[in-house]
């Protein structure tokens, strides 16, 4: 399974914070066709206001340089009794994905997202 690979990534400057991480579908309630990434958002400094998801756009940029679209979906937190005891609480903001195509070249797959208040497109390198 993907997950096992660990695909994470993250953009930083004085301002906000993305992170991406590789998640399994299926405990999404996803189609285990798809890849899928949880997203999160912070805001660097208290100056600049909180980051939101509906200001990105989010790109999976494949080995030979292709773009692909993903699609967004909100992730409702789970309650507390809810998550498991073991396992860390991750609260990402919101999930992007897109079919798993098999010409995914998973050496070099990276994340470009567009940030409306940027007007300029970023890249994640994504990393195991």
């Amino acid at each position: 399974m993907l997950k096992n690979l660990g695909y994470d990534g993250a953009y930083h400057d004085e301002n906000i914070s993305v992170s991406v991480l590789l998640e399994n579908p299926v405990e999404y309630g996803i189609d285990a066709a798809q890849l899928v990434f949880s997203v999160a958002l912070r805001a660097n400094n208290r100056s600049h206001t909180a980051p939101h998801i509906d200001d990105f756009t989010f790109y999976i940029i494949d080995e030979t340089h292709y773009i692909y679209n993903t699609q967004y979906m909100p992730y409702s937190k789970p309650a507390a009794e809810e998550l498991p005891d073991d396992e860390p609480i991750r609260q990402p903001d919101g999930l992007i994905h897109t079919e798993l195509k098999h010409k995914f070249l998973f050496q070099d797959l990276r994340i470009a997202f567009y940030y409306r208040p940027y007007k300029k497109i970023n890249i994640i390198d994504l990393k195991r």
